[in-house]
């Protein structure tokens, strides 16, 4: 996958402003070197991202002035060959994040990707859980992954995420610039209610679905590692 497709499409190419879109693809180096770094910490391949031009968001009407900017999302999305399992970048992202944070977020994405990838792979929850609210779906989203530590050999790494996500993605700078200059600007956004971020996944696409055999044979390992400490402890 062209990791530029969204931004080269005939419905979203000019959507952007030239100035902000040429330091979208000047910046993009700095998340090839960061998927690099996932790569070489987890000893696995990356999957296929993209960048999303459109960014989305999320506010709930009882959580009035609560804005969450989802800066990236791993998307199940089905096609004829089955289940492929993508990252989505904001353009926002890659504008205006620093290098820490976009590797942070690479890694947390990475996380979600093994994540489903064992979720699908043994056919377990095919529906996630529904959040109503923003501070719901933060703490949803960490509890469902694998401890990063048993993911990456790099501490580098895993202090950036435990930092970087104690709460959600924690980047205060990076969310000033994003509203400034792109929500109050009035650049593209889209609206997703938090209790929407629902993955329903037919069972036939799963069943012709073919996953990393690295990645299931890391899961393996990783969930014996699991119940030995259990048994254990």
């Amino acid at each position: 996958m062209d990791p530029l497709v969204r931004l080269n499409q005939p419905e979203t190419a000019n959507i952007l402003p030239p100035r902000l879109k040429s330091s979208i693809l000047k910046r993009m180096k700095y998340i090839e070197k960061g998927v690099k770094r996932v790569q070489v910490a987890a000893n696995l391949l990356y999957p296929k991202y993209y960048v999303e031009p459109i960014l989305p968001v999320t506010e709930t009407p009882h959580e009035i002035g609560q804005l969450g900017v989802l800066y990236a999302r791993t998307i199940p999305v089905v096609g004829p060959a089955g289940v492929e399992i993508v990252v989505q970048l904001s353009a926002a992202l890659v504008a205006y994040a620093m290098t820490a944070t976009i590797d942070a977020v690479l890694a947390h994405e990475f996380l979600h990707y093994v994540e489903y990838t064992r979720r699908f792979s043994k056919m377990d929850s095919l529906a996630e859980e529904v959040s109503t609210t923003i501070y719901e779906s933060v703490y949803a989203d960490a509890d469902r992954l694998y401890d990063p530590k048993m993911i990456f050999k790099n501490k580098r790494l895993v202090n950036l995420l435990e930092k970087k996500f104690s709460a959600g993605l924690v980047d205060q700078k990076l969310h000033e610039k994003t509203v400034k200059n792109w929500i109050e600007k009035g650049l593209p956004t889209l609206h997703i209610p938090p209790e929407s971020n629902t993955i329903g996944v037919p069972v036939a696409a799963l069943l012709k679905s073919t996953f990393d055999p690295m990645i299931k044979m890391r899961i393996e390992e990783l969930d014996r590692m699991i119940i030995e400490r259990a048994q254990r402890a």
